[in-house]
């Protein structure tokens, strides 16, 4: 029997700790600043690079080092930034932070949902020609999960 290779796909598993709060019309705890021990599944679909992988497991190590112990804020929150200090405007506060303890994510809120596609799309960036689907999947706790999947 002749088996050939038919489909190529790499899986990573990984979590982090952050805090986040949420912007939401309605009264939620969700509005007060609280953290999780995030889970994070990732699948890259592709062909082997020059380098023999589909993707280099070291980027998502490195994404995690950087998500791992800060606030994660929308970049629509930032009221002003000066001297490695961010100074964070929504729900009635006002935080002023280190620039190294927060993430600002590219996004209008700090769900799961976009925390999965923002993940996702740092991965797109370093993507080569070789990657054709990622999927990522951010576990907020053991019942909750957000998953989104990118395509080229």
């Amino acid at each position: 029997m002749g088996f050939k290779v038919t489909e190529r796909k790499i899986g990573w598993h990984k979590d982090f700790d952050s805090s986040h709060f949420l912007v939401l019309p309605y009264e939620s705890k969700c509005l007060r600043i609280h953290g999780h021990t995030y889970n994070v599944d990732v699948e890259i679909w592709g062909e082997l690079n020059e380098n023999g992988m589909v993707f280099d497991f070291n980027h998502l190590s490195n994404l995690i080092k950087l998500l791992d112990h800060r606030i994660l804020v929308s970049g629509e929150w930032v009221a002003k930034r000066k001297d490695g200090v961010l100074v964070i405007e929504k729900n009635g506060k006002r935080l002023e932070l280190p620039e190294d303890e927060a993430v600002v994510l590219d996004k209008p809120n700090v769900t799961a949902e976009y925390i999965a596609e923002w993940f996702a799309e740092r991965i797109a960036e370093k993507a080569g020609e070789n990657v054709r689907r990622i999927r990522v999947k951010v576990w907020e706790d053991p019942r909750s999960y957000a998953e989104v999947t990118l395509e080229c």
